[in-house]
């Protein structure tokens, strides 16, 4: 009986981990995965949890293995909503629209639009790339359920967190914010915080060594025959009296993108009214604008064949690097760190998940037009997007081996060897040590 037990325990683990295919009505139903890297934190990991679960919340984490304990956590995030990043962008937006406004070129939806867009960028004058409330409230909440799942991590006389982050003011106040909180759920953690351009070269690196695949002719003609397929000029001419003219005077492609962009940044920008911009996209112009999101976002940074697979996540290995060796620092007596925690950007995060190959996000896929179902920036990279490693051990039994969970957005996530997800961490560790000589070759 209690091997029957055992086995249906494990068959519920491993359901509990499988990552389920997105469907086009899954996409009609949950039209915020639309937005893709912009999606609201919290609506991320729960439409992922209703997809691959049934059930639209926070999912529930299993149970420890009998005998262990989570003894430290590795984590890194991407800072949490913010306004759209570039200042350049929002004076585009402002001048173009108020142009054509000004012209005449615009109907009666073509006035509402431009009058959302322009509010957008009067209320981000100044803004461009900040955290908003709702990017701080989202570290925040992550804190505060890492501190509740994992309270052993903590619980233990003289806990100490060290916590960096990027030079970015936005991932600085992620870093705060999450911080603020874990005290506040514990008083008495010692949590040094510090961020600076030392870190940088781990934390949010950018790659001085030209991948070489990038310049290659098959690339180039594969790259542009997707994006010029999704027609993304065409819905932003029904803002216009007469498109045709309208199309000689402006950019229609990038008035469709600043469109798409602006719109994205709703969900995490507090900002009455604006809804005409919201709701001016059809269902089948937002899903051509965020496959093309989608696609940017693999063939940046994800193990793209054409860009010679692992190779494209070149820049990451010194950040999986660092995972590791502070892992074995703290696995060897070396630290008496509780965690480390980093906090920063999604061109860094990206990189990691598919070097790591968390959740078959280093799976690499030659059909673009396809790949939407089963690879998404909106469940990688949402606002706030993290990962945590949870380290475990049997303290009755020094010599067992030390086991590691790990958590894609709070997500219990899967890798391509054993049985998740509980996996044993010098498997896991070989592993990433291969992928990161993989991508050195």
């Amino acid at each position: 009986m209690k091997s029957i037990i055992t086995l249906l325990l494990l068959s519920i683990a491993v359901t509990a981990i499988a990552q389920s295919q997105i469907s086009d009505s899954d996409l009609e139903r949950y039209s915020d995965l639309l937005t893709s890297n912009y999606i609201h934190y919290d609506k991320s990991v729960k439409i992922f949890n209703a997809i691959d679960n049934g059930l639209y919340d926070f999912p529930t984490l299993s149970e420890a293995p009998e005998g262990y304990t989570p003894f430290y956590i590795s984590h890194y995030g991407r800072h949490g909503s913010r306004y759209h990043y570039s200042s350049f962008d929002y004076d585009w937006w402002s001048n173009t629209f108020e142009t054509a406004l000004n012209e005449g070129y615009f109907n009666e939806t073509g006035v509402k639009v431009c009058e959302d867009m322009l509010a957008i960028c009067k209320n981000a004058k100044g803004r461009a790339g900040d955290l908003t409330a709702q990017g701080r409230a989202q570290h925040q909440g992550i804190a505060k359920r890492m501190f509740q799942n994992f309270p052993e991590v903590f619980n233990v006389a003289g806990a100490t967190i060290d916590a960096k982050s990027t030079t970015v003011p936005r991932c600085i106040i992620s870093m705060s914010s999450f911080c603020q909180e874990l005290r506040a759920q514990l008083p008495s953690l010692t949590i040094n915080t510090d961020a600076g351009e030392c870190f940088q070269y781990f934390m949010n690196p950018h790659s001085k060594d030209k991948n070489p695949y990038n310049d290659s002719t098959e690339w180039k003609s594969s790259r542009e025959a997707f994006y010029k397929s999704q027609n993304n000029s065409m819905e932003c001419s029904k803002l216009f009296k007469e498109p045709e003219e309208a199309a000689k005077r402006f950019n229609m492609q990038r008035i469709n993108s600043a469109i798409y962009d602006a719109a994205s940044t709703l969900q995490g920008v507090d900002i009455e009214g604006v809804d005409a911009l919201r709701t001016f996209l059809s269902h089948e112009g937002n899903v051509n604008a965020y496959m093309s999101s989608n696609f940017y976002w693999y063939s940046s940074n994800a193990c793209v064949p054409q860009l010679g697979g692992t190779m494209n996540c070149k820049k990451i290995t010194p950040l999986l690097e660092k995972f590791v060796e502070e892992a074995e620092a703290v696995i060897s007596g070396t630290s008496t760190l509780r965690a480390n925690l980093r906090f920063g950007h999604d061109s860094a995060l990206l990189p990691l998940l598919c070097l790591m190959n968390v959740n078959k996000a280093g799976d690499e896929l030659a059909d673009f037009k396809t790949m939407y179902h089963s690879w998404s920036a909106s469940r990688y990279i949402p606002m706030a997007g993290n990962i945590q490693i949870i380290f475990y051990r049997n303290n009755a039994n020094p010599d067992s081996e030390i086991l590691v969970k790990i958590l894609q957005n709070e997500s219990e996530a899967s890798l391509p060897i054993g049985k998740g997800p509980y996996y044993k961490w010098n498997e896991v560790k070989a592993y990433w040590q291969q992928r990161i000589t993989d991508c050195n070759r």
